[in-house]
């Protein structure tokens, strides 16, 4: 075996926990139970998270090889230790871990000497998981025609959209304020709880979103069913794009 293939093959292994960010850009923080109920990411690591499972296989299969061998020094220890817990503390911290696991990793596969067979079965493997955690975690595509919508009516005004699509809009639409456009760190805990209040249909999502002075409102009408018909029915709002997934609504009072 190569000096530098047990490297390789940590690197690979752990390819799944950096593609769970691959979406949301990535960040060290805790878990956060509002945005917790918008992005799987902001919750505490367990089997139901995308790619909670490869995170625990992987420090399992460290623990398996370090007792097999009889042979782990105490800076492996050290960083399985912190990377785990920093991704039971947030899902999303676990890139951290994936950078942390790759030394301890790489050190007991070539204590072990695996067959060149098994090394590539891992490599295959992990890529098909991280490929797979990729589209399974990707956002909702925000049709272009619904952009181009929502762009020209955003013009110098506040922009209320989904999360997912605030930071397409804001680069489309330079002169509107579109509202978490930075992502989730970039809006405070108060707007976060207020987001989530008002997607999931809150009773006072008009006086929430007129104190936000948002006049310009994007959603995606799958996930906010039930607020997309108040908006239809609501006098105060003018609905510019409806078609599949993408509501499009201005402010007309």
């Amino acid at each position: 075996m190569g000096r530098y293939v047990p490297y390789v093959v940590a690197v690979f292994a752990v390819l799944p926990l950096l593609a769970l960010e691959a979406w949301t850009g990535f960040r060290l923080a805790l878990a956060d139970p509002v945005q917790g109920a918008i992005s799987a990411t902001e919750q505490a690591l367990s089997v139901r998270t995308p790619g909670g499972q490869w995170a625990m296989l992987l420090t399992l299969a460290w623990f398996a090889l370090a007792y097999w061998r009889r042979d782990a020094r105490w800076w492996e220890l050290v960083l399985v230790i912190l990377g785990g817990a920093a991704a039971l503390v947030r899902a999303g911290n676990a890139w951290l871990d994936a950078i942390l696991l790759v030394g301890p990793l790489a050190r007991q596969t070539a204590l072990a000497r695996p067959r060149s067979w098994m090394l590539a079965a891992v490599v295959a493997v992990s890529v098909a998981y991280a490929a797979a955690v990729v589209w399974t975690t990707r956002p909702p595509a925000l049709p272009p025609q619904a952009a181009s919508v929502a762009t020209g009516a955003g013009n110098g005004r506040t922009v209320f959209a989904d999360w997912r699509w605030a930071a397409q809009l804001q680069a489309s639409a330079p002169n509107a304020h579109v509202l978490a456009a930075g992502g989730l760190a970039s809006e405070s805990a108060d707007f976060w709880l207020t987001y989530v209040k008002v997607v999931d249909d809150y009773e006072q999502w008009a006086g929430e979103l007129q104190a936000m002075n948002a006049g310009v409102l994007v959603l995606n009408s799958e996930q906010s069913t039930a607020l997309a018909d108040q908006v239809r029915a609501s006098p105060d709002w003018h609905v510019l794009y409806d078609t599949g997934d993408a509501f499009v609504a201005e402010r007309v009072t």
